[in-house]
């Protein structure tokens, strides 16, 4: 996508364990279909089999791959695994630096010499599948629907098939200057919008990016490719909610008191302290912190109030990191045992206290003791529990990135207009619905 996606978290389960990817069968014993990309390993607990012979092999060689910010938790990780798994004591695990937004590509070069275990970003997810390169779930499928939230466990399906352990998630929310707005006044951005600040600028946000963007589509109720992000024929964006989002963004874009600000914008305008708001992510909570101090305010994404009188909710795109396991594997279920480890709620709680990564477990999502300690992952939970959509992982949402900058700039140069809204849309949908080249 057009804008480095970086962890951060997701919403709380609505359903039972296993709505994340539909109803499935579970394996119940055998081992997995060489090169098949799908494996039959069962669910048996423990890693022993009823006879008391062990399931996986005493000197199994993986290899792991995550980002070079990583590398001190992952050591750390295994350390724990191995100390909590003792049938791996034997094991050789060996890390190596590719991250997660570039896994897809490294892997997609040669499957035999990628790794056995590496995290991607959820958007690769359909890209992997198709290319046959990941193995199909269902050790312990179970446990993971049931321990992890709902959209990152749907984030890891195709269908009803499980192809990774949800690790963390990412999406963004409201940073705010305390010494302008007052808790209640950020609750909706049409009364913060009204506020007059002097030379500040009241608000600020991407405005020519549709991962931004596309939440106040989402708001109104449109959809992105149907309502599971699976179907590369339908966008509803150019529909009567498409109209009313649509016309919001213009009028964000017309308004003397909006900024449309990129990071490094967003950034020096809190040291300066001449900007009031801004929607971010996770990424830039710590310079945001320290230029603000005292001042630092973050919470969920305002309401807005469209031009039918409707008080709108925006509903952000949520990513996730997802460990996958290399259908090329010489040893799947040692490295869906390591996989199913480093995504557990133990390794999930490292990673946000060393890595400020933002959690999906259920427990700790729902642990505010814990998440009391970063403020800013504090407050994604709450965004993501109030109103998310999972990012579509088909290969279609290539499409999606570049007509969202061009309706986006055209808003700002002043080419669309409410007058001509419905043709501006039509012509966005066409294009992001476009056959793939």
């Amino acid at each position: 996508m057009k804008k480095k996606l970086i962890s951060v978290l997701l919403s709380v389960a609505l359903v039972a364990s296993m709505a994340g990817c539909g109803q499935t069968e579970e394996g119940t014993g055998g081992t997995p279909e060489a090169g098949s990309g799908t494996t039959e390993a069962g669910q048996q607990q423990g890693g022993t089999a009823d006879d008391g012979d062990s399931l996986y092999a005493a000197d199994a060689v993986l290899k792991l791959w995550g980002s070079q910010d990583d590398q001190a938790y992952l050591q750390e990780a295994i350390k724990m695994f191995k100390e909590d798994h003792p049938e791996a004591s034997g094991w050789t695990i060996d890390t190596a630096v590719i991250s997660s937004a570039d896994a897809k590509d490294e892997v997609l070069k040669d499957p035999t010499a990628a790794a056995d275990v590496f995290e991607f970003a959820s958007d690769q997810l359909a890209s992997l599948v198709e290319a046959g390169t990941l193995y199909k779930i269902t050790t312990d499928r179970a446990t993971v629907e049931a321990d992890n939230i709902e959209n990152a466990v749907a984030a890891a399906c195709i269908g009803a098939d499980l192809y990774g352990y949800p690790s963390t998630s990412n999406s963004y929310f409201m940073y705010y200057d305390k010494s302008m707005y007052t808790e209640e006044e950020v609750k909706s951005l049409d009364t913060m919008l009204a506020k007059d600040l002097g030379s500040a600028t009241n608000f600020a946000m991407d405005l020519d990016n549709g991962w931004y963007m596309a939440s106040f589509f989402f708001g109104a109720g449109c959809t992105l490719f149907g309502e599971d992000g699976q179907d590369p024929t339908e966008c509803s964006f150019n529909n009567g909610g498409g109209i009313l989002a649509g016309n919001y963004i213009l009028g964000l874009t017309q308004n003397p008191k909006v900024g449309n600000y990129d990071d490094t914008l967003l950034l020096s305008g809190f040291a300066d302290r001449t900007l009031g708001a801004t929607i971010t992510g996770t990424w830039n909570a710590k310079a945001i912190e320290e230029s603000l101090g005292e001042d630092y305010g973050v919470t969920t994404f305002p309401t807005v109030t469209y031009g039918d009188g409707s008080v709108v909710q925006p509903s952000p795109i949520v990513n996730f990191n997802i460990y996958g396991v290399n259908a090329q594997t010489q040893y799947p279920l040692e490295a869906m045992l390591l996989a199913n480890y480093l995504t557990g709620e133990k390794v999930q709680e490292l990673r946000f206290t060393e890595r400020n990564a933002t959690p999906v477990n259920k427990n700790l999502v729902g642990n505010k003791e814990l998440l009391a300690a970063s403020p800013a992952v504090a407050t994604l939970a709450a965004q993501t529990e109030l109103a998310s959509t999972v990012q579509p992982s088909i290969p279609q949402i290539a499409n999606f990135w570049s007509p969202m900058e061009a309706f986006g700039q055209d808003c700002i140069a002043g080419a669309v207009s409410e007058d001509n809204m419905q043709e501006i849309l039509d012509v966005l949908v066409q294009s992001i619905l476009a056959a793939i080249g």
